[in-house]
């Protein structure tokens, strides 16, 4: 923006100051860097321009302009820091209408002023830039009242005019707050109550959500005529998703059980509301995941004691799209869906803990909280095998896939698969070797102490294998180690003489000790407690081998 235009915005010409914002707004609206703004000190110019006209009244017909030029301006972080100051926090939490409700904390309380729609939504906009891009922003923010604007509006979501754009934006600044400032979540979470709030909104979005069509949503191929879903509409899954956001930021996470009765209640409010948003639809498959991918967030920090309420038994006249033992399991196939797309979308070892490890760590928790889910799970990741022909490595499959993060160099990703793979196999050794082969398992097994055999937690007995006639007809010429049947392989040994086999087994073992000289490996053997124990030599490995009868 040139000096002559910023000499125009400081003088009170409305019509003129009009033209010159709606150009600027034109050829900006892309632009995230504003160098030639450090010339002059017209940065500084023309942002108390912009803010001189929010507090003056008589310069209402260009709120909504300067606000949105402000929005511009602020994704350069360029000397924000410097410009920031608490009065123009102040103007934009007023012209973003969060000052004006009483504070008697009821219910049913009313905005005290009308706000302007566009008003409003530029001025959250810059709250939300603001506060994400300088922490002077954020901090300045923490000394209003500004979480408690933000709460009360959220209290009566019903009643607010353009609600959807206004909460959109709402929801955005709450979660970047909560994010980036531990005293307005600690508030927000303890003396607002905001969870309980949050929790409510998601109740009033979903009955106010429309009963899906098999036409109208993505994925929904499967539905059964009176099977119910909701559909959301593109405004609707946003602000669920910014919700369940905010929710993660003000949860307690890392506890196996809620802190007192107060949680509690949260948590058995809350789960059946993720259970019908786990079967909600929307209006397009990234929607869909990205919908899905929040609530695996979320479920990240909720007690596994609370899983069972995602899949809970039908009713007598009750109809799902997906019921195994009398339980709808619809929230646990969304999961595995979600769990299918990461896979899919996971392209690289460098997103792999980020794409993967949220859906990862929920399956764990639900295959360990719920004996039903563990079942469900278990019969789609690990049906009965009838093609052992490949190793459980290769092809495209859940348990495919699986099979190839068991040695995948992200630790954390690998260990998380080895529990979950290990929990549906019921922790027995023998199962978890024929699905995965012994040369992906060792190393769970290892950790664990159960490479002599054994199994882990007691689980019921219900539910054994019940091996394919495909399977028992391949079974004697399966390599366990593989974990597949191979092919005849001729003797290496035939033709040879004597004195030739004696030769390659020396120096077979001349190639062994210079590996083990130059450290390349160590012998090992296992021990008592079922795990690899380094031997000082290699004869040491005779004196624990099966006792050989006598020639």
């Amino acid at each position: 923006m040139e000096e002559s235009e910023i000499e125009v915005l400081s003088g009170n010409d409305y019509e003129q100051i009009q033209q010159i914002l709606e150009r600027f707004l034109k050829f900006n609206e892309k632009v995230f860097k504003f160098p030639n703004l450090a010339e002059k000190n017209n940065r500084a110019l023309l942002w108390t321009a912009l803010f001189q006209h929010l507090q003056n009244k008589a310069s209402a017909p260009v709120h909504a302009s300067c606000l949105a030029a402000i929005r511009v301006l602020s994704r350069d972080k360029s000397e924000l820091e410097n410009l920031i100051c608490e009065r123009w926090i102040t103007t934009l939490i007023e012209r973003a209408g969060l000052y004006n409700y009483d504070g008697t904390g009821d219910e049913s309380m009313v905005p005290l002023d009308p706000v302007e729609k566009d008003v409003a939504v530029e001025a959250l906009k810059c709250l939300c830039n603001l506060t994400f891009n300088c922490e002077v922003a954020c901090a300045l923010c923490a000394n209003t009242s500004i979480a408690n604007g933000l709460v009360a509006r959220i209290k009566i979501y019903k009643k607010i005019p353009f609600k959807e754009d206004i909460m959109l934006f709402d929801l955005k600044l709450l979660f970047i707050l909560t994010a980036l400032r531990d005293d307005i979540q600690i508030k927000i979470r303890d003396e607002l109550h905001g969870m309980e709030h949050l929790t409510n909104c998601l109740g009033d979005i979903l009955s106010e959500a429309s009963m899906c069509n098999g036409d109208e949503a993505s994925s929904s191929s499967g539905l059964i005529e009176g099977a119910h879903h909701r559909l959301l509409e593109h405004n609707q899954q946003a602000i669920v998703c910014e919700i369940l956001k905010t929710q993660f930021n003000l949860i307690r996470s890392g506890l196996d059980e809620p802190a007192n009765k107060t949680e509690e209640a949260m948590y058995l409010k809350l789960m059946p509301l993720l259970m019908s948003l786990l079967n909600a639809h929307t209006t397009s498959e990234g929607k869909l995941m990205e919908l899905r991918s929040n609530i695996a967030n979320l479920l990240t920090s909720v007690p596994p004691m609370f899983y069972p309420h995602l899949t809970p038994l039908l009713g007598k006249d009750e109809i799902a799209e997906y019921v195994y033992d009398g339980h709808n399991v619809g929230a646990i196939h969304a999961l595995i869906t979600l769990l299918q797309y990461k896979l899919l979308m996971t392209t690289s070892i460098e997103n792999q803990n980020e794409n993967l490890s949220p859906i990862l760590t929920v399956l764990n928790k639900s295959a360990r909280g719920c004996r039903a889910q563990r079942k469900f799970l278990r019969q789609v990741v690990l049906p009965p095998l009838r093609d052992v022909s490949r190793p459980p490595e290769k092809g495209n499959t859940l348990r495919n896939q699986l099979c190839r993060l068991l040695t995948s160099p992200v630790t954390s990703i690998k260990n998380l698969v080895e529990d979950f793979l290990f929990v549906l196999c019921k922790e027995k050794v023998g199962r978890m070797v024929k699905y995965t082969g012994f040369g992906n398992a060792a190393g769970h097994l290892a950790q664990k102490g159960l490479l002599s055999g054994g199994r882990g937690a007691e689980y019921s007995s219900s539910s054994d294998d019940s091996d394919t006639e495909e399977y028992l007809e391949a079974q004697p010429h399966i390599d366990p180690v593989v974990g597949c049947t191979r092919p005849p392989r001729a003797n290496p040994f035939d033709g040879m003489t004597e004195e030739q086999k004696e030769y390659e087994a020396i120096k077979l073992v001349n190639l062994f000790n210079k590996m083990v000289a130059d450290g390349v490996m160590v012998p090992a053997r296992v021990g008592p407690d079922g795990r690899p124990q380094p031997v000082e030599h290699v004869l040491e490995l005779r004196d624990h081998l099966p006792n050989r009868p006598q020639s």
